[in-house]
């Protein structure tokens, strides 16, 4: 415990090599040239995204008719013109719970089918759905990731 006699000094003390502006204009000019002396970077924004990932599984699935038409008019950005690939989309969603989810797959993949109006099928091999999580004794979270079909995204 401090003494009530004794009294501390907080107040801090200017060392010799801190130089001070003659006013205030003359700081800030100062700190101005100096954040600004490496020139500026100029960054491109992408035309199109490799992946989107639709991660409230509660209503993602909902959202997915946005991707309908999507690229209508931009072909040419995408193979065969150029190299890119429509972009991969990666949904989450809830579903039952059962030891092989075959029928999870099953529906899963009839629920992105009906809001894409395209048939998305579970054993196509570009289409890959896996567990990624138990959430309640008999609910599961999934993720279902497939590129986004020509026929839906151009139409």
């Amino acid at each position: 415990l401090l003494d009530t006699k004794t009294i501390i000094d907080i107040t801090p003390k200017p060392s010799r090599s801190t130089r001070h502006a003659s006013s205030p204009t003359a700081a800030l000019s100062t700190k101005a040239s100096s954040s600004f002396s490496q020139p500026a970077i100029t960054l491109q924004q992408p035309k199109t995204f490799n992946h989107y990932v639709m991660n409230l599984p509660a209503s993602a699935i909902t959202f997915l008719d946005a991707f309908i038409g999507l690229y209508r008019g931009h072909e040419t950005l995408f193979s065969p013109h150029t190299s890119t690939k429509l972009p991969m989309i990666h949904v989450h969603c809830f579903s039952t719970k059962s030891d092989n989810n075959v029928e999870e797959k099953k529906k899963i993949c009839k629920e992105i089918s009906e809001r894409i109006e395209f048939e998305i099928k579970p054993d196509d091999p570009k289409v890959e759905i896996w567990d990624v999580r138990d959430v309640a004794p008999q609910k599961r979270m999934f993720c279902a990731s497939f590129r986004l079909p020509d026929e839906v995204a151009f139409r």
